[in-house]
């Protein structure tokens, strides 16, 4: 059970969890394929001395190079999997560190907009990151390189727009310049006496 659910608020449900991409390994495993590389090359070189066999000085670089990567693989899973962004039904979390511990925890209704910033390769391969304007002091919060970064957007969207709040309130108020048109056809029509109409358009010049 991760931070989030921890933490849940009565009533508060998770929406979307969104996950890392894996192109995050993409270092790791480029240097632990090189290293592979080297060790491989490393029997077919000769030594010098020797006709063939193996060259001490490739195989161990290699090697080295090899466990590097995994360990870099190995540290960035662990260290990637306690993060956290996930949206609830209140609010928006981000959720880093391993040691040092930074939650930015965005209500609802302090979230102004929403981009996405994705490379060519992010486009091609489905990631990008989520940068999520705030009306607080933070700014702007971003989750970067995150698997699916529209899916993040539609869900958070479309809970915005389908929350109860938003939907009772409705198509706003009309331009006043629209409402005198109609009052002043209303005149015309003799729908109206002149001291309504001179009444209602007192009103709505004060809404200018």
């Amino acid at each position: 059970m991760g931070y989030v659910d921890k933490n849940l608020a009565p009533g508060e449900t998770v929406l979307h969890r969104a996950r890392y991409h894996w192109v995050r390994f993409l270092p790791g495993g480029a240097a632990a394929f090189l290293g592979l590389a080297v060790v491989s090359a490393s029997f077919f070189v000769p030594t010098g001395t020797a006709g063939g066999g193996g060259n001490e000085l490739l195989f161990w670089g290699g090697l080295i190079v090899f466990v590097a990567g995994w360990g870099g693989i190995g540290w960035r899973t662990l260290v990637d999997s306690f993060d956290e962004y996930v949206i609830t039904s209140f609010r928006v979390v981000c959720k880093r560190g391993v040691i040092k511990r930074t939650v930015r925890q965005i209500p609802l209704d302090k979230v102004q907009d929403l981009n996405i910033d994705a490379t060519l390769w992010g486009r091609w391969l489905a990631y990008g990151d989520v940068e999520v304007q705030t009306a607080g002091v933070d700014g702007t919060v971003v989750f970067p390189r995150i698997f699916h970064p529209e899916e993040f957007r539609d869900v958070l969207f479309a809970h915005l727009q389908g929350r109860p709040g938003a939907a009772a309130s409705g198509p706003g108020p009309r331009p006043v310049a629209d409402r005198l048109a109609d009052l002043e056809k209303l005149r015309k029509d003799g729908l109206v006496t002149e001291d309504e109409y001179r009444v209602k358009r007192e009103a709505l010049l004060k809404e200018l």
